[in-house]
């Protein structure tokens, strides 16, 4: 039994409630196993390795949650480390923090506020990664937008929020070229119907198709499609901590977890 994993969870580096410490905590807590930290263009902030805690052994994987773009829409990609993460691949995830500080900037600039502030010392230098979250936040703490569906309503389209600067098939690349176990996070069945041929094609090792709240049709289709394409199915709550169930309400289990493990560690060993 490989225990109970969650493979996507956020800190308060990216869009994050809680600091990455704490999310460890509720890790413990809620009894999970394995627990991924995958903040937004950013490398790991928790150290990689088993951890104790209040009693109990939960093991941490250097991971990211990588954006690209792809036919004019944004993506995100997983990238799982057995190990420690690398340095070469560390030094592309601040690159990728410090665009998305221009990206939020240019954002800011484009709206027709000007008390809204600019990226922060920590964003400029690829030490957080800014997102639409921090935007919308930014805007309703100065009044403009009343809540969550008003505010992006606001901001979703790429008239304000400019495109991701690199492909999604470049955020592949450069995760494979590091060593990294590749997963498509949250696709939509018809996203990954159109284009995981392409994706696979480029390095791309699994869809995550177990997830909390998914429909039938894209839960069923997912797994045709990593079926089709040998790939395998990854899982997690993607926890931010801002409205979510608690840590280990929602765990990644079973055969489909006991296989993404050994191949990830089969990578170490390779």
């Amino acid at each position: 039994d490989v225990g109970r994993l969650d493979l996507h969870m956020h800190s308060d580096r990216s869009d994050g409630r809680h600091p990455a410490d704490a999310v460890l905590e509720q890790a413990v807590k809620g009894r999970l196993d394995v627990i991924a930290l995958a903040d937004h263009d950013l490398p790991n902030v928790l150290t990689p390795g088993v951890h104790e805690l209040k009693g109990r052994s939960l093991r941490v994987l250097a991971a990211a949650e990588v954006s690209g773009s792809h036919e004019g829409k944004e993506f995100h990609l997983l990238a799982y480390f057995p190990g420690s993460m690398p340095e070469s691949f560390r030094d592309f995830l601040r690159e990728r923090a410090r665009s998305r500080a221009e990206r939020y900037d240019t954002a800011v600039r484009r709206l027709p506020f000007a008390d809204v502030p600019l990226s922060d010392d920590d964003a400029r230098d690829g030490r957080r990664s800014l997102t639409r979250h921090h935007l919308y936040r930014a805007l309703r703490e100065r009044g403009h937008v009343r809540d969550a569906r008003e505010g992006f309503a606001l901001i979703g389209g790429a008239t304000v929020v400019p495109l991701i600067d690199i492909s999604y098939l470049e955020a592949i690349r450069a995760a494979r070229a590091a060593g990294a176990f590749t997963s498509w996070a949250h696709p939509s069945f018809d996203d990954a119907e159109r284009h995981v041929a392409r994706f696979a094609a480029e390095g791309l090792r699994a869809l995550e198709g177990v997830r909390p709240g998914i429909d039938r049709r894209t839960r069923n289709g997912l797994r045709g499609l990593a079926e089709r394409h040998r790939l395998l199915l990854t899982g997690g709550s993607d926890y931010h901590g801002w409205h979510d169930p608690p840590l280990g309400t929602f765990a990644f289990t079973g055969e489909r977890a006991r296989s993404f493990l050994e191949a990830l560690d089969g990578q170490a060993a390779a």
